[in-house]
């Protein structure tokens, strides 16, 4: 069993993200000396279409009859890889059980970790007299956004002039 992937960018935006799929096939070849019958792929990650394949002759290969797509979730990019293996099993014509692996199949995905951070300002304008005066205090609120695709975690915020409180942001999903 040869298990081949694909990594397909569903919404087309060059980024991995979840709901982006990736495309399995699978090639079934029959090594041995003697036709095989009732022959079927599965694979713990997905669901495996098509097959059971009736027969397979000595020699012959199928790589048309079995396929699957599985969904990237946020986990998946967090890791930066999907690893899985699949087997095919069957019968020879004694009745005699067969099964065989794909070995594992790893598919990287490319993690982009970016952030955004907004500073914003304001004016206590303790007297009411809409003038920033002497004595009178700033207040700043910060917004951290995730725009990259792996969760990002522990972060910090430090502004030099002025004394943070609050933090750290323990995690923040894309």
């Amino acid at each position: 069993l040869t298990k081949t992937a694909t990594y397909r960018d569903t919404n087309g935006n060059g980024v991995a993200d979840i709901g982006d799929h990736i495309d399995y096939a699978f090639t079934v070849e029959n090594a041995g000396n003697v036709t095989l019958s009732n022959l079927t792929v599965s694979d713990p990650l997905v669901s495996v279409s098509g097959g059971p394949l009736a027969t397979l002759a000595p020699g012959a290969s199928d790589s048309s009859t079995f396929s699957a797509s599985y969904p990237l979730t946020q986990a998946d990019i967090d890791a930066g890889v999907v690893l899985n293996e699949a087997s095919v099993s069957g019968s020879g014509p004694d009745g005699t059980s067969l099964s065989a692996s794909s070995g594992d199949v790893s598919v990287t995905i490319e993690r982009k970790p970016e952030a955004e951070f907004i500073k914003s300002a304001m004016l206590n304008d303790a007297n009411g007299n809409g003038l920033a005066d002497a004595g009178e205090t700033i207040s700043y609120s910060f917004t951290a956004r995730n725009t990259g695709n792996v969760t990002l975690t522990d972060l910090t915020v430090s502004d030099p002039p002025v004394l943070v409180s609050g933090g750290p942001l323990a995690s923040l999903e894309p």
